[in-house]
């Protein structure tokens, strides 16, 4: 009776368990309490989209509780449905999550449940940049100094903005066309990582702007593939506001003899002159002269008031007149006026114009009435003239002074002149009535020679200073590289490793002066290369040399810095794909890296070939200097990473060693291939595309650089703690931890903690060759060919270069430094 009352408790429990169960929500393939979808959610799915569906069973209604919700579920039938909304359109103008995570609530038979469900989104460059205004204006007062920032005066201030909603790789990078005011630069806006500010600034002073300045500014993202957008920006100057060249008096010396009547006149240079221009006398000999300004404003005379009223022991007057439009805009002309003792005869009327007269003239021209030689009846002729023989008189009947043409560049004819330049004398010579002679005879007091004597610098004799202008009469000339040269560059995934910056640095030079000498280079438009167009750095561009064998470049240099008027001068060269058969790592003891440049010209003329380097390390050899420390002289290495052309071929490794042992047996040389400085790593696949970018060599370089410092701390440190252990227990533990020591000296140095990542210690391994230096982590995952690499994280530049206990110091240097 008992146990067949346990057993109908027992059915009864069952049958309520599994009343209770039916009730629960249930389904095969969906987890209730958590789920994460596992294909991605494209972000251009429209709304009202079903992503996901799933049987289920006892659910009566399925709730998203957060708002704004991008996506909503549902119950349709015995399937649990998710689809986006009409916000999922705005989700990526809002948010910045690359998953979606939605808090539900379940209606089961009897119970509630809540749950979360993810969904993963599928990231790509969806949207190019955007501006926020479709065009920008601005006004901007003049004048304005260097690298003076316009943006308050664009869109009330806010200046230009750009968008990009992208979840990655949105960073906005701003260009702008090729003008000669502004330059761009690229900010990102503080608290909105989706919205960036372009800044443009003065590249110069700028005093006037002959009319308004339209350019394009370009926003282009980080995105794969990159997208682009371009707006207008107008500047104008404003008009109510207008910058004035400063008053110039076109003589700034005038030298005369005084006369009854004389009147002198004083003018600015057109172009210079404005209404509010002033006009001043100056000097104690002021009240001897009125002065009248002209209607137009544009100069005065000055008239001797009454000869009279002038002492009779006055020789001279000497005041200066003034233009002035403010204190800092002003100018001046010195006027000498003589006057002469009554013992001597009057002075003779006709005088010459100018004392000195300084005038330019162009180059590569015949020039024809330079001055005139004739005034009133008196006539110039040339005393003489230096350097040269160039000028003559035109014509004896109306004679004016004419040149032949000369070069500027002829270094024979101005050497040892500051600037090129010719000075003439002229001298003036005036008829003399014979009746003048016997009256001038009569003075006592005048000179027996006559009166037509030699006095230097008297007012018959003018200086002419011929100063000689430049014209654009000179082509850039290449010093580097030769026409048709050929030179080497490494496939992609040995690039990815050495992270050249530059491929070389064109040199070429130009006869002319000032601007028509200023060179700027570019290339002819090609995919692998371009070129810094100041320095002449031709570096690599990110699909260098992915799948070609070789490429053609044309390299440009144009000068006055690049003008449409400017002269042309153009070399080609060819790049070669270097696999690893084609280089060397080249190590050399004993040798400064101008000595291995030296090496390298000896062997190239030697053997006939075209020699050059990738890469080159410069270090001291610390174990070197404890082996020989009685001496003086460092042990020193050169490494570098060499290759040669041999006609049109890139030589192979065995024939380039063999280039380098036909040199000095007394020199200590090792070779290495590249490859098998990572013969410890995972082998690479060759991909056809490269990532290189400057500013990660510029790190990795700059990063050795660092690291040694800090090396050459940890050693003086450790040396200081030396100082306070026995020698006995000092040499026990040099002998331990011989492996782990960063720099090594006569002294036995403790061991110093290596880096440490990830909770891990590693030991610090040898460097004695340059593939310690270009060691490189190589990520865990294989790379697909076609895939396009990407340049190491920072993590990855830090675990790339490996210190040796035997280096004391390493220097990194380039053939081509930049200018």
């Amino acid at each position: 009776m008992k146990m067949l009352l346990f057993l109908s408790v027992i059915t009864v429990w069952l049958h309520l368990y599994a009343t209770q169960v039916s009730a629960e929500c249930y389904s095969p393939s969906f987890n209730f309490a958590s789920y994460t979808h596992p294909e991605l959610l494209d972000l251009t799915t429209p709304p009202g989209s079903v992503i996901a569906s799933f049987p289920v069973e006892n659910v009566r209604s399925a709730t998203v509780v957060q708002q704004p919700s991008y996506l909503e579920a549902r119950i349709v039938g015995t399937d649990l449905q998710f689809l986006t909304t009409a916000a999922f359109a705005q989700y990526e103008e809002r948010e910045i999550q690359t998953v979606i995570i939605l808090q539900v609530s379940y209606q089961c038979t009897t119970v509630t449940k809540n749950g979360l469900y993810r969904h993963n989104l599928k990231l790509a460059n969806n949207h190019a940049p955007r501006f926020l205004q479709d065009a920008y204006e601005a006004v901007v007062p003049l004048p304005l100094p260097k690298h003076f920032d316009v943006t308050p005066f664009i869109a009330n201030g806010a200046g230009i903005m750009a968008r990009d909603i992208d979840l990655i790789n949105n960073a906005v990078t701003f260009s702008v066309t090729e003008n000669d005011y502004m330059l761009v630069e690229s900010h990102t806006v503080p608290n909105d990582p989706k919205q960036f500010k372009a800044i443009l600034r003065l590249k110069e002073q700028v005093l006037k702007m002959p009319n308004r300045l339209e350019l394009t500014v370009t926003a282009t993202d980080a995105g794969v593939p990159q997208k682009s957008t371009q707006v207008s920006v107008v500047i104008d100057p404003d008009l109510s506001i207008v910058y004035d060249d400063p008053p110039v008096f076109k003589e700034t010396f005038i030298n005369t003899t005084i006369a009854k009547d004389l009147l002198l006149r004083v003018e600015l240079i057109p172009g210079t002159e404005t209404h509010d221009v002033q006009y001043s006398l100056q000097g104690t000999d002021a009240q001897y002269f009125t002065q009248t300004v002209w209607e137009n404003n544009t100069g005065m005379d000055l008239k001797v008031i009454d000869l009279g009223d002038i002492p009779k022991a006055k020789p001279i007057l000497n005041v200066v007149a003034v233009a002035k439009r403010s204190q800092l805009q002003a100018t001046s002309c010195v006027v000498l006026v003589h006057i002469p003792p009554e013992s001597l005869p009057e002075v003779p009327t006709t005088t010459v114009d100018k004392v000195l007269s300084v005038l330019h003239l162009n180059e590569m021209s015949e020039h024809r009435d330079i001055f005139p030689l004739a005034i009133e009846s008196c006539t110039y002729s040339i005393q003489s003239q230096t350097p040269g023989d160039y000028f003559f008189i035109q014509d004896a009947t109306i004679p004016s002074l004419s040149s032949k043409a000369f070069d500027r560049e002829d270094k024979d004819l101005f050497s040892g002149l500051d600037f090129p330049q010719f000075w003439i004398v002229l001298k003036l010579a005036c008829p003399v009535p014979s009746t003048t002679k016997t009256e001038l005879e009569s003075h006592t007091n005048w000179n027996r020679s006559g009166p037509m004597r030699d006095i230097e610098f008297s007012t018959d004799l003018t200086h002419l200073n011929i100063i000689v202008d430049d014209v654009n009469d000179n082509s850039p000339v290449f010093s580097f590289p030769p026409n048709d040269a050929q030179f080497a560059f490494p496939t992609v995934y040995l690039a990815r490793k050495m992270l050249p910056d530059r491929l070389l640095q064109v040199e070429a030079s130009d006869l002319d002066e000032g601007l028509n000498a200023v060179i700027r280079y570019s290339l002819a438009a090609n995919d692998y290369f371009d070129i810094d167009p100041r320095t002449g750095v031709i570096f690599p561009l990110k699909s260098a040399l992915g799948s070609e064998e070789s490429v053609s470049l044309e390299i440009i240099a144009t000068d006055r810095d690049g003008a449409e008027d400017g002269n042309v001068s153009k070399v080609k060269i060819r790049v070669r794909k270097a696999t690893d058969e084609q280089l060397v790592v080249l190590t050399v003891k004993n040798i400064d890296p101008k000595t291995f440049e030296s090496l390298l010209n000896e062997i190239s003329l030697k053997e006939g070939i075209q020699m050059e380097t990738v890469r080159n390390v410069f270090s001291v050899d610390g174990e070197e200097l404890k082996v020989k420390r009685r001496s003086t002289n460092e042990q020193y290495s050169t490494t570098a990473i060499v290759y040669a052309f041999k006609k049109d071929r890139l030589l192979p490794y065995e024939d380039l060693i063999g280039a380098f042992k036909s040199m000095d047996a007394n020199l200590t040389m090792t070779f290495t291939k590249l490859n098998d400085l990572y013969a410890a790593q995972p082998k690479i696949v060759e991909s056809d595309t490269t990532a290189i970018y400057p500013y990660i060599i510029v790190a990795a370089f700059f990063g050795t650089l660092v690291v040694a410092m800090g090396a050459a701390a940890l050693y003086y440190r450790n040396k200081i703690r030396r100082a306070n252990n026995s020698s006995t227990s000092s040499l026990s533990r040099s002998s331990n931890i011989s492996d782990s020591i960063i720099v090594q000296h006569d002294h036995k140095a403790p061991s110093s903690t290596p880096p440490v990542e990830n909770g891990g210690t590693h030991p610090i391994t040898n460097a004695r060759s340059l593939s310690d230096l270009l060691a490189i982590v190589e990520d865990t995952e294989q790379e697909n060919e076609k895939t396009e690499p990407k340049p190491p994280t920072q993590q990855d530049r830090k675990k790339s270069i490996k210190f040796s206990d035997h280096v004391e110091r390493i220097e990194v240097f380039d053939k081509y430094p930049t200018s």
